[in-house]
């Protein structure tokens, strides 16, 4: 497969106290390969174009060392922005396309339905239409090409302790986002939980990701470990499927 090659402009975040922040930039490579794709990106990533930015959230298992470490942030009332000046979609409902090629033999049904109902979670929680509900399915859309296609998909993951990573990008002068991408690491073996405790439950870990989707950020503070936009996730977790009060608080001032 053909390798497309991007360089993203990564902030490298100090956690210093609250919502305070240092950051450093730097310059690192990313390499995306369509459908199955191996990629590294670092742990939050902004790619510089003349009229977009890039963000890139990387939903760690609970108990890693990394996620441990960011543990130290300070959650405000349990649910964060994705920019400080909360960019959302202008432009209802968002269309999204499956890419439901997997190494694990999961169905294209089974899939296709974890991701709808992730979606529909979101929709529920407020009176606006988030997410069309005639999503396409299309085996050509890959995770990390700006192609304004919000694509849902399965690769492989550099770090064995990343369950789940999502890019978006956004308009920052209009607070406009304009394409998400979520990919599943295939490190991971997926599944529903109510069924099987030993996988990672789908649309449990899809609802979270959604979330930064529609202009959520992650949270940190073990205090809000209930909510679904809370950062880590591990096996047999089913409580992110359901959206707490911070959750619909947040998006319900997005929309």
């Amino acid at each position: 497969m053909k390798k497309l090659t991007l360089i993203i402009l990564v902030s490298a975040v100090l956690v210093l106290s609250g919502a305070a922040l240092a950051q450093a930039v730097i310059r690192v490579p990313a390499v995306v390969e369509p459908s199955e794709q191996n990629v590294m990106v670092p742990e939050k990533a902004v790619d510089h174009s003349p009229a977009l930015e890039r963000i890139v959230f990387i939903h760690y298992k609970k108990g890693s060392a990394k996620g441990e470490a960011a543990k130290r942030a300070k959650a405000v009332a349990c649910y964060k922005f994705l920019t400080p000046t909360k960019v959302k979609w202008t432009v209802l409902p968002v269309t999204y396309w499956i890419n439901p090629s997997n190494p694990q033999g999961l169905t294209q049904e089974f899939i296709t339905g974890a991701v709808f109902n992730s979606a529909e979670a979101w929709d529920n929680a407020t009176s606006k239409e988030l997410m069309k509900n005639d999503y396409s399915i299309a085996t050509s859309v890959a995770y990390g090409v700006q192609d304004y296609k919000n694509a849902v998909v399965f690769g492989n993951y550099s770090d064995p302790d990343v369950i789940a990573v999502t890019s978006i990008w956004y308009v920052p002068y209009a607070r406009r986002i304009v394409e998400f991408d979520i990919m599943f690491d295939t490190d991971y073996k997926w599944g529903d939980a109510t069924q099987d405790k030993t996988k990672m439950d789908l649309q449990n870990i899809a609802t979270h990701e959604f979330g930064h989707g529609v202009g959520l950020g992650d949270i940190y503070d073990s205090v809000c470990s209930s909510v679904t936009m809370y950062g880590y996730s591990t096996e047999g977790e089913t409580s992110k499927r359901t959206l707490e009060a911070p959750d619909i608080k947040g998006l319900q001032i997005l929309y």
